[in-house]
């Protein structure tokens, strides 16, 4: 009962489908796949049976699937001749990042940021999510995960272009690539601050402030590993699909020319980030080692301090208790020594040599150093 409401949840929402056009420049959007393609406006769906150099002049589509169900996938495999294995890795969100090639498309599979809607269970650490690309002679289907604006912004980009013969179905699978891993940025942006925030707190922090400080280190940690992980990803896919594009036995699908010149972009981009993030990482293992060494130094001298007061204690009561001993004895049935005198001569000087033995004593402890 849950599955079919949420079903109906899913199918709900009206811009999950979208169709773009480069004929007409505009992009129709519904929530189901038949009301995208209504019987009898099938010949508005293209179908490519193999994928050759594409001619420049030809219109490009793309269709966007946002949060697809398994039906969603179905529909589009059976529209599109898609191969089964594509269609298993989307309905099973396959979260390994890779190019696969077949006759009329090839595969790109992705990790992208996405904003959670639901509480997430490791807070300040981003969701990653699986986008799946493929691309067509003349078209490309994208299958995206909610909370992501990369086809948003890549066909803002499109409509920006100032040289329309340039758009072609692997122009629009750069674009998505390059929004992928701009998307990083921010996150690469707010964790250099807070990096440089904790390295500038580290020596001044006191008790009480390290006590937050070494949580917020670890989650900042976290956070950049996790990116560092989706993106390496994206190396080894990214040299995988150029050398298979500059590979001088090609296969015709994969693009030429000055894709290539693209793709190399993002590639430098790529490796900066990684470098960037690599240098955080480096100065925040740095200030949490320098935590802990000021959080050891702190209980270090607190232990000593601790040591010392003990110590003192200790002496003070080594001169203090022989005296205790000796007027409990004195409080005993017994006779004390000028008892029998008139006066408090005996009384005096008893209490004088007291007095006398513990300032002996604590002038010795003070010449040692010992208080």
């Amino acid at each position: 009962m849950d599955a079919m409401q949420e079903k109906g949840q899913i199918d709900s929402i009206p811009d999950r489908f979208s169709f773009y056009s480069s004929k007409t420049k505009e992009s129709k959007t519904s929530s189901t796949w038949d009301d995208l393609f209504p019987i009898g406006h099938k010949e508005d769906l293209p179908l490519e049976k193999y994928k050759t150099q594409p001619n420049s002049n030809h219109p490009i589509w793309w269709i966007d699937v946002r949060d697809p169900t398994e039906g969603d996938v179905d529909a589009v495999a059976q529209a599109l001749s898609i191969h089964p294995l594509t269609t298993e890795d989307i309905v099973m969100r396959e979260p390994r990042e890779k190019v696969d090639v077949f006759k009329n498309y090839y595969l790109l599979s992705l990790q992208t940021l996405v904003a959670s809607k639901v509480k997430e269970e490791r807070p300040g650490i981003p969701v990653s999510a699986a986008l799946y690309m493929l691309v067509f002679q003349y078209g490309v289907v994208t299958f995206s995960p909610s909370g992501s604006s990369h086809v948003h912004r890549a066909r803002d980009r499109i409509s920006k272009m100032h040289d329309p013969s340039i758009l072609t179905s692997d122009w629009v699978c750069y674009a998505m690539i390059d929004d992928i891993i701009d998307s990083f940025e921010p996150f690469t942006r707010d964790a250099e601050r807070e990096s440089e925030a904790i390295e500038d707190q580290v020596f001044i922090a006191r008790i009480d402030d390290a006590q937050a400080l070494i949580p917020q280190v670890d989650v900042l940690r976290k956070r950049i590993t996790h990116i560092i992980r989706c993106l390496h990803g994206k190396v080894d896919v990214l040299n995988g699909f150029v050398k298979r594009c500059q590979s001088a036995d090609k296969h015709s699908i994969f693009p030429g020319g000055d894709i290539l010149l693209y793709l190399g972009d993002v590639q430098d981009h790529l490796v900066t980030t990684l470098s960037t993030l690599s240098h955080i990482d480096e100065i925040i293992g740095r200030s949490q080692a320098n935590c802990l060494a000021q959080l050891s130094a702190t209980n270090l001298r607190l232990s000593l301090t601790i040591n010392s007061g003990l110590s003192k204690v200790t002496l003070l009561a080594t001169i203090f208790v022989p005296c205790h001993l000796i007027t409990g004895m004195w409080g005993m049935n017994v006779n004390v020594p000028g008892q029998e005198a008139a006066g408090l001569g005996w009384f005096f000087g008893i209490v004088g040599v007291f007095a006398a033995f513990m300032v002996i004593c604590v002038a010795a402890a003070v010449k040692y150093k010992l208080l």
